[in-house]
C-alpha cells in the first residue's frame, strides 16, 4: 500500500513537473516569436565577378537604416550605413554602364497607401564608393501616377513599372493601365545619375 502511495506521489510531481516544463516551453516559443517579429529583417547577399555584397535592413519604423558591406574577395572594402525611407523591398547588383565595376541597388517602399518607389545605388570603383542619385525621380512622373512602383534590373537598364489612375479611380483599383520607365546610368560630377530615357 505504502509502495502504491510512493509510486503515485511519485507519478504526480513527474506530470506536474512536465507540464510545468510544456508551459515555460510554450512561453519561450511565444517570447522568441515575437523577438523575431520585432527584429525582422530584410537580409540578401548579392555576387558581381569577385565582389559580394550583404544588405541588411531592420523592418521596423518609418525610416530604417540599412547596412552594406561591399567586399573584394575577402576583402571588406567598405561597410556603412544609411537611412532609406519606408521598407526595403529589394536590392541587385549590376553594371548599368558597362565599365566592369559593379553598381548595388537598393529598393524601398513608402509606408502607407502610395507605396512610393525609391532607388538607392553606389558603384564601387577602385579607388572609391560613388554615389548614385536618380535624376528627377518624382518630376518626370504622367498624369495618373500613384506610386506602387516595381523596380529591378534588366541588362543596362533600370526598369520602374506602376499604374496610372484614372479620375474616380479607388487606391486599389487603377484603370489606365501600366507604365514602365528606363533609366540609363551616366556619369555626372564625382558620382553617377539614373537618367530617364
Amino acid at each position: 500500500m505504502v509502495g502504491r502511495i510512493c509510486c503515485l506521489l511519485v507519478g504526480m510531481i513527474w506530470l506536474v513537473g512536465a507540464a510545468q516544463g510544456k508551459r515555460q516551453g510554450v512561453l519561450s516559443t511565444m517570447a522568441y516569436q515575437q523577438a523575431a517579429s520585432v527584429e525582422s529583417l530584410f537580409n540578401k547577399a548579392l555576387r558581381f565577378n569577385v565582389y559580394t555584397f550583404t544588405v541588411t535592413a531592420a523592418d521596423t519604423g518609418r525610416v530604417r537604416e540599412v547596412q552594406v558591406k561591399a567586399y573584394r574577395g575577402e576583402l571588406l572594402l567598405t561597410n556603412f550605413q544609411v537611412r532609406v525611407d519606408g521598407a526595403v523591398t529589394g536590392a541587385e547588383v549590376a553594371d548599368l554602364d558597362n565599365n566592369r565595376f559593379p553598381e548595388l541597388y537598393v529598393y524601398s517602399t513608402s509606408d502607407g497607401s502610395g507605396s512610393f518607389g525609391r532607388v538607392y545605388g553606389w558603384q564601387f570603383l577602385p579607388e572609391r564608393k560613388a554615389d548614385i542619385t536618380p535624376a528627377n525621380w518624382r518630376n518626370t512622373m504622367p498624369q495618373g501616377y500613384m506610386g506602387h512602383d516595381s523596380l529591378w534590373v534588366e541588362q543596362d537598364i533600370l526598369c520602374r513599372k506602376f499604374p496610372i489612375y484614372q479620375p474616380g479611380d479607388a487606391n486599389a483599383e487603377p484603370s489606365g493601365g501600366y507604365q514602365m520607365m528606363r533609366y540609363k546610368l551616366q556619369p555626372a560630377g564625382a558620382g553617377f545619375s539614373l537618367i530617364a530615357e
